[in-house]
């Protein structure tokens, strides 16, 4: 791999004569601290790389690399991220190694929540698809998406910065290592399928020189923008369910920050503005368990149903249905109560009305964690048919 300095990168921003620098310092090791400074406006710059050691090397993974790389946020201004770069043991086929890109289920919006300063066995625990593919011959591009240890404020399910980010980290892993093919394969899981989904959406545009072949997504979320406003004022103890105010917190954090004329904390209470604020400093299972006894209906001051309110949730995260050249493959465990298997029905639904090339593969009996496993034989038979196609 092509080796970036990693002690202090400074980049000059835009073009050759801009005046603003970015000075990227390593803290600690595989820790990124960023200066407040806009970072280069070209997507996919490499800012800072470092070796991943043994113990956070997922199975099957010969090597791997912590990137911190430009990307764009969901108005497409310059933003950073970080992701890992996991490559097979052994050399790169003829032709360079084919790129699986991972996307990651909700781990949370905050830096402590980035999956890629997980140890290996965690992420084989949660994310078991990554060291298939590993196994498989693929190399793996793993994005943390902006917010998730690149500092600055997650977008969380924004579709056109998950998918941003998502494609630069392909980029900047290609600019490290030029072994890797220009050909891919989306994926992800829930969070992570939404975003491989977008991806799909965006690739022929965005990034022409980058060949996509095709998408796998596990349970992805999709009508979320349906979903949101029954999180409203009197809706009483849910019991274990009053956790999924969590991801509806997190949601209304990232289009805060994407569209802050929208005044998302009036549509609050005191309580649920100190919830919303409280959420961006934990990952997901830790807000979860916060939220427990928690009536979702006491967050909420006012209905999410002005029309400016749902036109504007729906651009930032609803699913497009139509505009894909290349098929996509969604698995979905019919047992999930996470994103309910009829969300993905929906969602079908509108993608062929629509005439895109979309299959749906239900799982008996599969929950929402299972699907990534349950469905992993098939979802591999179909990524190969992408490459052999391809």
């Amino acid at each position: 791999m092509r080796r970036v300095p990693t002690v202090r990168v400074l980049t000059r921003l835009g073009g050759s004569f801009a005046s603003a620098m970015v000075i990227v310092t390593v803290i600690s090791a595989g820790v990124v601290g960023v200066a407040a400074a806009a970072p280069p406006a070209r997507a996919g710059s490499v800012l800072q790389q470092s070796a991943l050691p043994a113990a956070q090397l997922p199975s099957g993974a010969g090597e791997g690399r912590r990137l911190l790389y430009v990307t764009r946020d969901q108005a497409g201004r310059p933003v950073t991220s970080t992701g890992a770069l996991y490559l097979p043991p052994g050399r790169a086929p003829a032709g360079g190694w084919p790129v699986f890109s991972w996307a990651h289920g909700t781990s949370g919006i905050s830096d402590k929540c980035s999956p890629s300063m997980s140890s290996g066995a965690r992420r084989d625990e949660l994310e078991p698809t990554i060291g298939t593919a590993l196994r498989a011959g693929y190399a793996v591009t793993a994005t943390d998406y902006p917010g998730l240890g690149s500092g600055g404020t997650a977008e969380y399910l924004g579709g056109r910065a998950a998918a941003y980010s998502v494609i630069d980290m392909i980029r900047a892993s290609r600019a490290v290592d030029p072994s890797l093919s220009r050909r891919w394969v989306s994926s992800g899981h829930s969070q992570g399928g939404h975003s491989a989904i977008w991806a799909a959406h965006m690739a022929p545009r965005y990034a022409p020189e980058l060949p996509l072949l095709g998408t796998v997504a596990f349970a992805p979320a999709s009508n979320i923008e349906r979903v949101v406003p029954l999180m409203a004022p009197g809706v009483p103890d849910l019991g274990r369910y009053n956790a999924f105010s969590g991801l509806i917190l997190y949601i209304l954090s990232g289009l805060d920050h994407a569209r802050p004329d929208l005044n998302v904390t009036g549509y609050l209470t005191p309580s649920g503005r100190a919830w919303l604020e409280r959420a961006r400093g934990l990952c997901v299972f830790e807000l979860s368990t916060a939220l427990a006894d928690v009536p979702p209906g006491t967050l909420v001051a006012k209905p999410f149903t002005d029309p400016r309110f749902t036109a504007a949730l729906a651009d930032y995260l609803a699913v497009p249905a139509g505009g894909y050249r290349t098929p996509i493959r969604i698995e979905h465990g019919v047992a999930d109560t996470t994103v309910p298997f009829p969300l993905s029905l929906a969602l079908v639904s509108q993608m062929r009305t629509a005439g895109t090339d979309v299959s749906l593969v239900p799982y008996p009996g599969v929950n929402h964690m299972q699907v990534v496993r349950a469905g992993s034989a098939d979802a591999f038979r179909t990524v190969a048919g992408y490459f052999a196609r391809g």
